[in-house]
């Protein structure tokens, strides 16, 4: 066993999680309740955020933000929220908001891949196909994620295979949101009951004052009462992933 993953004080193997997302606030939105979660019982969380953010609101309430301010202020909160989680800090790679899709593939999944190497995950956690919002710069992502987890996994030596997963939201939420999912962003393979820690994901998201998409979705949570996040296991991921160390590590958080 790599003795960098060893829990010394109970002896115990640290499972990794890696989130691989455009933006600042991503992370958050997709699967914060479950990270915490996930540190608390003793795992390790790192982000990838490939861009600034540059192109997104500039500010709420009374915060006004210049265009060019922006990067840093988006980054800034990323960075206040992964100390909040217990996270380590991101990992920046520096594209503009809006361009990650004119980079070629992979050139991306290539730097995706070195940091996977970095950092030796067990899950990794990415938007599906459709980014969830179409965004261009989600499906980027996704694309150069999937390349670069190919390629981690068929490097990886452990006798659990990583797992690549998806956030998924049931058909009806879906619909109701108007939003254009794959079939596979529909299914909720994982459920994480994250009630215990969905307070601090609310105040991660208000913490993006820069964003008004932030804001809107903390009030939506604030005013459910399913407190759930769902992960749908990719199809690229190994055929027998449910009897997964990892997976029955997650669903036990």
């Amino acid at each position: 066993m790599d003795s960098r993953n060893s829990n010394s004080n109970a002896g115990t193997y640290k499972f990794i999680w890696l989130g691989v997302f455009g933006h600042p606030d991503d992370e958050t939105s997709a699967s914060a309740g479950t990270m915490v979660k996930w540190i608390k019982k003793g795992g390790e969380v790192h982000v990838i955020t490939a861009t600034g953010g540059e192109e997104g609101t500039l500010g709420t309430g009374q915060i006004v933000i210049k265009r060019d301010d922006l990067a840093r202020v988006r980054e800034l909160e990323l960075k206040k929220n992964l100390a909040l989680y217990g996270a380590n800090p991101p990992f920046m790679l520096r594209y503009r908001d809006k361009d990650l899709n004119k980079e070629d593939t992979g050139i991306l999944s290539t730097k995706v891949l070195d940091i996977m190497h970095t950092v030796e995950p067990d899950v990794i956690v990415t938007f599906g196909p459709s980014g969830i919002s179409s965004h261009p710069d989600h499906i980027a992502i996704h694309k150069a994620t999937v390349v670069a987890y190919r390629n981690y996994k068929d490097a990886v030596s452990k006798p659990d295979k990583p797992i690549l997963l998806y956030p998924a939201i049931p058909s009806d939420i879906a619909d109701l949101y108007g939003l254009e999912l794959s079939e596979e962003e529909k299914q909720m393979d994982i459920v994480i009951d994250i009630a215990e820690t969905i307070a601090l994901k609310i105040q991660g998201l208000k913490n993006y004052r820069s964003q008004e998409d932030a804001q809107e979705f903390a009030e939506r949570l604030s005013q459910r009462d399913d407190s759930t996040e769902g992960f749908a296991v990719s199809r690229e991921s190994d055929h027998n992933w449910q009897n997964s160390k990892i997976v029955s590590y997650l669903r036990s958080l």
